[in-house]
């Protein structure tokens, strides 16, 4: 049975404020920040040009709860802005709001019309969708052997992009005391039909760590290529 929306939203809210024990692993750097190699391996990571993009989303949250909506994105790379609106699976708009370097709530439906998941929302969105706005980048491995692209950023975060292996990304967001805020995992099906799809994945699971903590499943069911606007 589906749990009502504003029971789950609550727990998903304060994920969004959580912190987590984990902490940023050791690195083992193999190219000079910001060299022109040095980010090549994540290029592909990221969608380029203007999307818009329609989900299912699937939360899992604490004390087993389930809550399913849909999510339109408009995105656009190059100006690095877009807009989300959530709504439930009957098409009733709960949320809608606008990013270009400011955020613009248009609609926002109790228990939606809080800050705090405001900030959650175009935080999340930013991380999977753009490429991190980053003072240094470094190409390197872990003591694991993955091979990833390092972004500090001037806030002192750290996001991590491991380089693609058996056709997943993953990309693991630090704080500034480096302790572990989101992983992302982009997961794509063997379908040739997918490969105009550069950086839009079938499957994007989002893990918030921290307590407590939430799970975000978004399902992929269209993508259609903007113009520029």
């Amino acid at each position: 049975m589906k749990k009502p929306i504003k029971k789950w939203v609550w727990s998903l809210i304060m994920g969004w404020l959580a912190v987590s024990c984990a902490s940023l692993p050791e690195f083992h750097q193999t190219s000079r920040p910001e060299s022109s190699h040095t980010s090549r391996p994540c290029q592909g990571r990221y969608p380029v040009g203007n999307w818009q993009l329609l989900h299912t989303i699937q939360a899992e949250l604490p004390g087993n709860q389930t809550g399913f909506l849909m999510g339109v994105t408009r995105l656009s790379s190059q100006k690095r802005s877009f807009q989300c609106v959530i709504m439930t699976l009957e098409g009733f708009v709960v949320y809608d709001a606008r990013y270009d370097g400011t955020i613009r709530v248009e609609r926002a439906v109790a228990p939606f019309d809080n800050q705090a998941f405001a900030r959650g929302v175009m935080t999340d969105i930013q991380l999977i969708f753009f490429k991190p706005l980053a003072n240094e980048i470094a190409l390197g491995t872990l003591s694991d052997g993955a091979v990833v692209c390092r972004h500090t950023l001037d806030d002192g975060r750290v996001i991590d992009v491991a380089k693609p292996e058996h056709r997943q990304w993953e990309t693991r967001l630090y704080g500034p005391h480096h302790r572990l805020k989101r992983v992302i995992t982009l997961i794509n099906n063997e379908n040739p039909d997918q490969k105009s799809l550069i950086g839009i994945a079938d499957k994007i699971e989002l893990t918030a760590k921290g307590t407590p903590g939430y799970k975000l499943v978004l399902d992929l069911v269209e993508a259609i290529p903007l113009e520029a606007e």
